[in-house]
């Protein structure tokens, strides 16, 4: 996998040209918003797979990569939008410079071309979940169980899983409706019987008593009992079976189909009543929408942030409405479910009509070839074939039923003319035809029933093997999806765990023994978390939009995690955190550094507090953050970047005095908050959260000669000579430093705030800075490798240390 050494960007989307030292650690990109922070996850993200990913998706109409991904200015020369990144395979230590280009966006090239690098290069590419923004965090809290589950097995590379279970599922479907096929084919088969034998059901006695009657007029064995595999005109002579003509049976079954022919009102009712289904269906296009797109608006009501719609990119007038509007969708499309199982209905009753006349047409098919005119067979069959051609066009499946509309007419059904006046004729015909002989009629019973009773036997075969080949896959589908959850089961137990424990982190004020389940159920995921102890619900049924942020990241940590391994190395975090409170930011932070020590963040945020909060904690340092406070079209971010010490300096060297005093002044500002809070320092109340620097400063102080004198007070305790020795340095320090501090800090506010001051020299404000710069380092480890803040340990304190343990004096007596 690779880190991040350096990011240059020139021309691109927002970005005139901007060079990050990233260094291969983590790094925060601060300012607000339209500073032009998301230019450089833009950049990353193309860097690394050529594309953009807020460029792509539903919503952005005519918007593209190569239009719109250069600089507003250089729109008509993509070739100037390049972004360079360096990158660091962190196996074998190697770099190389990746560049890549919006004119030929598919291609990069890596300088010096190193096959290690490439290698992680490509792996890196294969892993876009590890670029993450707020928008996407809820899809793994709050989504519907179905999309969870495919957002998650998409991020663990688990697809494959739910792709082949959506084949069998599928495949299963298939089955399914052949095996129906198969049924329908029996039932019309034993029909048959059922009818050339004038029975009631297919008794084997009620066969045998029939069959065998026949069989006692012409000499031969009666059958000893009826099974599908009998031949009912066994021992007839091949000269005898030929004659398949029945003359009760073709009278009956002439006349049945003229009675079909003259009475055509039910097929046409069933027909109307398709029709007007789909009419339904048609007059109001929005039903089928709502259908198509249930699933979509889903994911978009729970990805709602504000009044910015995430299907659409329109802005409403307030998320409110936004998500009333969406909810009217939803409702919709229930009722269009309504409208779909009415369609699909109407179009089973209709093909099982129109298998129906086709049957009693097939039936009358070997009467008409030896009875009827000479066209009569040939037409009877070309009407077949329409019937069976029309019933498979009107398919079973939504799409294909709305497709038939414009054949659903009753002339699709209605013979011709000719067959009309040539089937009265046939049944004319036969009515006319002399009584058959007593042997001939039981030598063309038998024939035909046993002709009909093979149709049987084949069908009731067919129906077998369909429905074996239904059960295997269900047993298959079934059996996949058992195993399939058991071992995403087992998976998610890991990653419970881990998210579990992480949201414990950063809420361990008051949700210390946060737990949460992941449930895998045949392609969803449900996720519930516990609620201070009363059980276990949806996390948006109880937690606030701050917590489901912070269990979005959890849970988002945790799977990359679980993929990843020690390969997890970089993430890019874009704004995550912005719901999340001051105070469980900081914890936010702790999880990031003491669980992922050697993973590099690269994080964007709005919040100044918490860019802050970040270095205090040690996850940054203040030469790994870059500080973004304004934009324009011709410059593209206005930025600062690196040590605030270094940038004091060249405001200095510039000779502008004022710039450098503001700059001390915000640094001072910001740094008294956060040693006020290490140190626990006693500070006067206010509900409006505006402290006054010198009220913070003159507090750290006072808590600071308490702190000396308890460490003092303990070290005399234990009789620990080399902790007084190390406790006596500090106290001198501090008595030296902070006087010379306060003798100087007034000047910081004059050049600030009164212009009689503006001619300030630098020597005037070198004294200031010094004397600034030497107060802070009494609150900082002195380990270069560390060099954070410390801070007061344990309830009641027990230790005034920093992060590596560097500066560590004991509290305790």
């Amino acid at each position: 996998m690779i880190q991040l050494e350096n990011l240059r960007i020139q021309d691109f989307r927002g970005i005139r040209l901007i060079d990050l030292p990233l260094g291969g650690k983590s790094f925060v990109v601060h300012g607000p918003n339209g500073s032009g922070k998301s230019g450089v996850i833009d950049a990353i993200d193309f860097a690394l797979t050529g594309n953009i990913g807020r460029l792509a998706g539903a919503g952005m109409g005519n918007v593209s990569l190569t239009k719109h991904g250069p600089h507003v200015s250089k729109r008509d020369d993509p070739g100037a939008a390049v972004v360079e990144l360096t990158i660091k395979d962190v196996a074998s230590g190697e770099v190389s410079v990746l560049k890549r280009s919006i004119k030929d966006a598919a291609k990069f090239t890596l300088t010096p071309d190193l096959p290690s690098v490439r290698t992680s290069v490509l792996e890196a590419q294969s892993h876009p979940e590890l670029t993450l923004s707020r928008r996407e965090i809820i899809r793994y809290v709050v989504a519907k169980p179905a999309d969870r589950a495919a957002q998650v097995q998409t991020l663990l590379q688990l697809s494959r899983m739910e792709t082949f279970r959506k084949l069998l599922r599928s495949t299963t479907g298939k089955a399914s409706g052949e095996l129906k096929t198969a049924e329908s084919a029996v039932s019309t088969a034993e029909a048959g019987v059922k009818a050339h034998l004038q029975i009631d059901a297919l008794l084997a006695t009620d066969i045998e008593r029939e069959v065998n009657r026949r069989r006692t007029i012409l000499d031969l064995k009666p059958l000893a009992g009826v099974t599908i595999d009998s031949n009912l005109d066994e021992g007839m002579k091949a000269a005898e079976s030929r004659q398949a003509f029945n003359l009760a049976t073709a009278k009956r079954e002439s006349k049945e189909l003229e009675g079909a022919f003259d009475n055509q009102s039910p097929l046409i009712d069933l027909q109307n009543g398709l029709r007007n289904a789909i009419e339904d269906i048609k007059n109001d296009p929005s039903i089928l929408e709502s259908l198509k797109h249930r699933s979509l608006i889903e994911s978009g009501i729970q990805a709602l942030v504000d009044n910015h719609c995430p299907l659409c990119d329109h802005e409403w007038d307030s998320p409110e409405d936004l998500r009333s509007h969406l909810n009217r969708k939803i409702e919709r499309s229930d009722s269009a479910k309504g409208f779909s199982t009415a369609l699909t209905n109407a179009a089973t009753a209709y093909r099982t009509g129109l298998t129906t006349l086709k049957s009693t047409v097939d039936k009358v098919l070997p009467i008409a070839k030896s009875h009827g005119e000479p066209e009569l067979h040939a037409r009877l069959t070309a009407f077949s074939a329409t019937l069976l051609t029309h019933e498979t066009s009107v398919g079973s499946t939504v799409s294909a039923i709305l497709g038939s509309y414009d054949s659903l007419i009753p002339t699709v059904f209605a013979p011709e003319s000719e067959i009309l006046d040539e089937v009265t004729k046939l049944v004319t015909a036969i009515e006319d035809e002399p009584d058959q002989s007593a042997v001939s009629d039981a030598q063309s019973f038998l024939t035909i029933a046993q002709e009909r009773w093979l149709q049987v036997r084949v069908a009731r075969s067919a129906k077998a093997k369909a429905k074996a080949v239904s059960d295997n896959i269900k047993l298959a589908y079934d059996k996949y999806c058992e195993k399939a959850d058991a071992a995403l089961e087992a998976l998610y137990r890991t990653v419970e765990v881990d998210f579990s424990r992480y949201y414990q982190i950063i809420n361990a004020d008051d949700e210390g023994n946060f737990s949460a389940e992941l449930k895998p159920l045949s392609g969803s995921l449900e996720l519930a978390v516990e609620f201070y102890g009363e059980g276990k619900f949806p996390p948006n049924a109880y937690h606030s939009e701050g917590h489901q942020d912070g269990m979005g990241v959890c849970l988002y940590l945790a799977l990359v995690k679980q993929l990843l391994g020690d390969d997890f190395r970089y993430s890019v975090l874009d704004d995550v955190v912005m719901s999340v409170d001051t105070t469980h930011r900081r914890q936010f932070c702790r999880l990031l550094k003491e669980e992922f020590p050697d993973v590099q963040f690269i994080i964007t945020t709005h919040d100044a507090v918490w860019a802050r909060q970040m270095q205090t904690e040690g996850l940054i340092t203040s030469k790994t953050q870059a500080r973004f406070y304004g934009w324009n079209v011709q410059d593209g971010p206005l930025y600062e970047h690196g040590d605030i010490w270094d940038r004091i300096d060249e405001d200095l060297a510039r000779e502008d005095v004022a710039g450098a005093a503001h700059k001390l002044r915000r640094h001072l500002e910001a740094a008294a908050g956060d040693l006020a809070d290490n140190l626990r320092a006693p500070v006067p109340y206010r509900g409006d959260n505006a402290y006054d620097p010198s009220v913070l400063l003159n507090a750290v102080k006072g808590q600071y000669k308490n702190l000396l004198a308890k460490a003092a007070k303990s070290a005399n305790k234990w009789g620990n000579e080399a902790a007084r020795a190390e406790i006596e340095v500090l106290k001198e320090e501090r008595g030296r430093i902070i006087p010379d501090q306060e003798g100087e800090a007034w000047l910081v506010n004059k050049l600030v705030h009164n212009n009689d001051w503006v001619n300030a020299s630098v020597a005037d404000f070198r004294p200031v800075l010094e004397a600034t710069k030497e107060f802070f380092d009494l609150f900082l480890c002195p380990n270069e490798k560390c060099t954070g803040w410390i801070r007061v340990h344990g309830v009641p304190e027990d230790a005034l240390r920093c992060d590596c343990s560097t500066y560590n004096l004991n509290l305790l007596s």
